[in-house]
């Protein structure tokens, strides 16, 4: 293996074809320098110089040896940079998940516009996922970041969470439904109404915390329609098929027939929060994981 110090003394020799220029510019006596062009023409097994009345060139061997001997200290210089950069998290790449609600919200598209802004060099890679999946994917190692919503079902050893900003739950009802009619919806309004909910698989937790929320005023939501997608939800509603319980910030969602109404009678919060190795030394993890406490703070 090519010592980098040999070719970056033979680059300069090429330069400068004297050895007294070059050994200055490498800040080393001439007899050293004459050793380490002798070295490295050992190791390659052929003369690079041409040696004749005081005066070098460079033999057939040495303009091709020259050649890639700069393009293997450029690489080296170019290895040595991105791994500083790496080291302070300015490049490489970050696999964030997320859950279809946190991306309605103003916090993650903040976050990932700021950090981007900061680490241009760092890739983001956006993968939608149900809160489970998310924190067992960051406990594997195979999602790096993940935006969830608390409380979690469960939470895996060594995964992290940073709460980020609570909100309520909101009652999507269609346009013209009685209820639509109140400033405030009481949790008991809702015992008798068809509802057309997440799919549990799609949102464990949403669901668990809308059953606990319904026993609590004495009644089992009755859920005529399972979804996987929030915007199909929506849908639904504003096509008469029933009302919905779900994050507030889907109010941000527009859709005409639909109207949402805050709950009257209950605190109970579906809280955005970010999910990450609580070990994780990768500078650009911690940069996000700091960036995204930062743009929560109220």
């Amino acid at each position: 293996m090519l010592e980098l110090k040999l070719l970056r003394s033979f680059v300069l020799l090429a330069e400068e074809l004297h050895f007294g220029r070059a050994a200055e510019r490498l800040h080393i006596v001439q007899p050293a320098l004459t050793q380490q062009i002798q070295s490295l023409e050992r190791q390659i097994g052929t003369p690079l110089l041409n040696r004749t009345r005081g005066r070098i060139s460079l033999t057939d061997a040495g303009v091709l040896v020259l050649a890639e001997a700069r393009k293997t200290l450029e690489q080296a210089a170019r290895t040595e940079t991105i791994g500083r950069l790496a080291g302070r998290g300015e490049v490489g790449r970050l696999e964030v998940g997320f859950v279809g609600s946190a991306g309605l919200s103003a916090l993650m598209p903040a976050v990932l516009r700021d950090f981007r802004q900061a680490h241009p060099g760092v890739d983001l890679n956006l993968v939608e996922m149900a809160v489970g999946p998310q924190l067992a994917a960051i406990a594997a190692g195979d999602l790096d970041v993940g935006f969830i919503r608390l409380p979690p079902l469960s939470l895996p050893g060594g995964v992290a969470v940073l709460p980020l900003r609570p909100e309520g739950l909101v009652v999507a009802l269609p346009a013209g439904h009685p209820l639509a009619q109140l400033p405030a919806v009481p949790v008991a309004g809702l015992a008798k109404e068809p509802m057309v909910l997440h799919h549990r698989a799609a949102a464990a937790e949403l669901r668990s915390l809308i059953d606990e929320l319904c026993a609590r005023h004495g009644f089992a939501p009755q859920v005529v329609q399972s979804v996987p997608q929030i915007s199909l939800t929506i849908r639904l509603v504003a096509a008469g098929l029933g009302v919905s319980l779900m994050p507030e910030t889907i109010a941000c969602m527009a859709v005409e027939g639909v109207v949402y109404r805050p709950l009257a009678d209950d605190d109970i919060h579906y809280t955005l929060a970010l999910a990450h190795r609580a070990q994780d030394a990768a500078p650009a993890v911690r940069a996000f994981v700091a960036l995204a406490g930062t743009l929560a703070e109220p």
